[in-house]
């Protein structure tokens, strides 16, 4: 509710999740006014996959499908099911480490684990207020973006009339 009170608070201006995790935190002089802190401890540790271990998953993926091929011709339903949960494990370990577009997610960044606890968060609060107010639990569905940089945009063709 913290993430929430701080964008409703401010509408149409982005905020860093470093920020609001600070200001969460009860640390608000942590606040990075937008920049992200580039204290060290705060840097990531670089891809999560690097080229050689993508193109090696990506090799052995190529791999597990004549497997599959393989141990359907033979009927060896446990051969198959074996290569099956492999591959799954390593598309998720691709998904995981490659975001949209095909960029390296970064392992142990800071704002990535910010972006994911704060978006859980806010999601997690507007499924309570929609449980108590479905109509503003809508509105905060789609006027709160989350991402590195949070936002409460309310539709401006609508007019604010707020009951407290």
């Amino acid at each position: 509710m913290h993430h929430l009170a701080r964008l409703l608070a401010d509408p149409g201006r982005e905020v860093h999740v470093l920020d609001l995790v600070a200001v969460a935190a009860g640390n608000p002089s942590g606040a990075t006014h937008g920049r992200p802190n580039r204290q060290p401890e705060l840097r990531h540790a670089g891809p999560m996959l690097d080229q050689q271990a993508k193109s090696a998953y990506r090799r052995r993926l190529s791999e597990i499908e004549d497997d599959i091929q393989h141990a359907r011709d033979g009927d060896d339903l446990a051969r198959e099911e074996q290569a099956e949960a492999e591959r799954e494990f390593l598309l998720r370990e691709l998904a995981r480490a490659v975001g949209l577009g095909g960029r390296d997610r970064l392992a142990n960044s800071a704002s990535e684990r910010a972006r994911s606890s704060v978006t859980r968060a806010i999601r997690h609060a507007i499924t309570a207020i929609s449980d108590h107010d479905p109509n503003l639990g809508r509105h905060l569905q789609q006027a709160i973006h989350t991402g590195t940089r949070c936002a409460y945009l309310p539709d401006t063709r609508v007019p604010d009339r707020w009951q407290l």
